[in-house]
């Protein structure tokens, strides 16, 4: 478990919880304080070779209402279906892809439609592979990122933002 008590906040990672109506393992409890307001989010990680199915997401709803939570958060690294999106929408479930190195919000109830075209517009045309740059120490991970540059990054979302501006005029 973190504490932040400055914060005021908790994490807890991998935890069992138990309720009036059983026992939920959960990936992820985040609790914090805003405006002198308890808050509860509970996100759940999956990694599948195939897009995540509306149960799971039936499955995390439930556990926000039995928990009484006030967010319920989906990660996936394969998608979602079609099905589990308009379950996910209906029930204020938000949902997250990891897609190589970047979070996609495929939904949330701050996002626009939108913010998704957008992404995807931008993944689109980013480079298919990225190049790593490794310290001279053996390590697990690479020190940066040196393709394609940030540069080349801003390039494109300004091509995106700028084409997205035309259409709309």
């Amino acid at each position: 478990m973190l504490k932040l008590k400055h914060l005021k906040t908790s994490i807890y990672c991998i935890t069992k919880v138990q309720t009036n109506d059983g026992e939920y393992q959960i990936d992820i409890i985040a609790e914090f304080v805003a405006l002198s307001v308890d808050f509860k989010v509970i996100v759940e990680c999956k990694r599948y070779t195939r897009p995540v199915e509306r149960e799971k997401i039936v499955v995390l709803a439930d556990k926000v209402r039995s928990l009484g939570a006030h967010k319920g958060v989906l990660i996936s690294t394969s998608g979602f279906q079609s099905g589990a999106t308009e379950y996910a929408r209906q029930h204020g479930i938000a949902l997250l892809q990891i897609f190589d190195k970047y979070v996609m919000h495929i939904q949330n109830s701050s996002n626009s439609p939108i913010d998704h075209i957008l992404l995807m517009e931008f993944i689109k045309r980013s480079p298919k592979f990225n190049a790593y740059q490794w310290a001279t120490i053996l390590s697990d991970f690479p020190d940066k990122q040196i393709y394609p540059s940030e540069t080349m990054k801003l390039e494109i979302k300004e091509m995106i933002l700028k084409q997205y501006n035309e259409h709309d005029e």
